[in-house]
């Protein structure tokens, strides 16, 4: 049976996850909500008042039910905490840290450490503290830290991070020691699924396929509002996935994250005769009509469209999200519509969107490991808690 300390914790991330979804309501309307008592309630929004994670705003008008003074409305304050994210990318290495409205507060960037293990952590770290001296009041209502990577993670740990040259790594625990907070690991795909879910465009949808276009192709998948990552922690490395060549060994077909990935895309274009320096002035080549960029991305929307529909066609999902920094390619709808057409999809039950965060996806999704955390229900056996010093995979976001 679980404790009385339980319960009011349990409530207490009820009422904030109800403030989070459905924003500002009266004590009256939070209980109607949750079927709690309104004496219960008035105990629990008066510790979260205290502690200053809610606050009275503007009242309600009057209605012909309630004549008589207006009802107090209660909301979240967007500075009642706070949640760090630290992105290992493959070429550079984000922090950034957002309140409790999920609104940016700062970042900072550098080129990713690729020294070893041990030199990239400190990097991040590094990063992050940069963050909070310029934001000093964030520190104090640091809830906790999300970190993602280009890679598996299982238990914890990067299993495998074939880009930067990984296997079986401990990661985080640096972090941890330093700040004496909770760090969640994970995934990149995965975590900016949690993004999308939570405070992105997916978050009217309860199965979301999110599409990692970058240095890495990867995918992380949502069913019924929750991660699902599979026996092994695998399911969304999709970008591992071969290309058929005919006439070929198995070993010599290209991956997908070989043909759709940055680098073989640039790849493409400068076969083309491009000469664009970085993946910007790709962009702006491919903006000015420049015919190595347009060719180039024509034959990455047809391999594109491949690789989605395989996807869609196995998994069904409600909305399918492309998010990276190659996402920007399809924010017309004409760029859309020839990936959507070219997977003959039912637009009627799948619909397809490009991230709100584009190139920020991950880093976004690093941050929304913890706060997934913050306003889930807390766990009812005790094996199941973690130390609040040591890494763990995030359990993913749930509605």
């Amino acid at each position: 049976m679980a404790s009385s300390s339980t319960l009011r914790h349990i409530n207490q991330a009820r009422v904030l996850d109800a403030l989070w979804k459905h924003g500002p309501r009266s004590r009256v309307g939070l209980s109607e909500l949750l079927g709690l008592q309104r004496s219960t309630i008035t105990v629990i929004t008066g510790a979260l008042i205290e502690d200053g994670l809610v606050r009275e705003v503007d009242a309600d008008e009057p209605t012909q039910k309630s004549a008589g003074r207006p009802r107090v409305r209660l909301q979240l304050r967007s500075d009642g905490a706070y949640f760090a994210g630290l992105d290992l990318g493959n070429e550079l290495s984000t922090a950034i840290v957002v309140d409790l409205s999920g609104s940016e507060v700062g970042r900072a960037a550098a080129p990713t450490d690729r020294t070893d293990p041990a030199s990239a952590e400190r990097k991040l770290l590094e990063l992050l503290e940069g963050v909070l001296s310029e934001h000093p009041e964030v520190r104090p209502r640091l809830q906790g830290i999300g970190i993602t990577v280009p890679g598996t993670v299982v238990e914890g740990k990067i299993e495998r991070a074939p880009i930067l040259g990984w296997r079986h790594v401990s990661f985080g625990d640096l972090v941890a020691r330093e700040t004496g907070l909770p760090v969640l690991i994970d995934n990149d795909a995965n975590a900016a699924a949690i993004s999308e879910a939570q405070f992105g465009v997916g978050r009217d949808s309860s199965d979301l396929l999110y599409i990692l276009l970058d240095t890495g192709v990867g995918s992380g998948l949502v069913l019924d509002r929750r991660i699902y990552r599979g026996s092994l922690g695998q399911v969304g490395e999709a970008g591992h996935i071969r290309i058929p060549r005919n006439g070929s060994p198995l070993a010599e077909w290209p991956t997908v994250e070989d043909v759709i990935g940055i680098a073989g895309l640039r790849e493409n274009y400068a076969a083309r005769g491009g000469n664009a320096s970085d993946f910007d002035g790709f962009l702006k080549d491919l903006s000015a009509g420049g015919p190595p960029a347009v060719g180039a991305v024509g034959e990455w929307q047809q391999h594109l469209a491949w690789f989605t529909s395989t996807l869609v066609w196995m998994l069904s999902p409600q909305l399918v999200v492309f998010g990276g920094r190659s996402s920007a390619i399809l924010e017309t709808d004409d760029a859309m519509a020839v990936v959507a057409s070219g997977m003959e999809a039912d637009r009627d039950r799948t619909n397809f969107a490009v991230s709100a965060f584009g190139a920020d996806a991950i880093a976004m999704g690093a941050a929304a490991l913890p706060m997934s955390e913050f306003f889930s229900l807390p766990v009812l056996r005790p094996e199941q808690t973690t130390a609040p010093r040591r890494t763990k995979t995030s359990t993913g976001y749930t509605a």
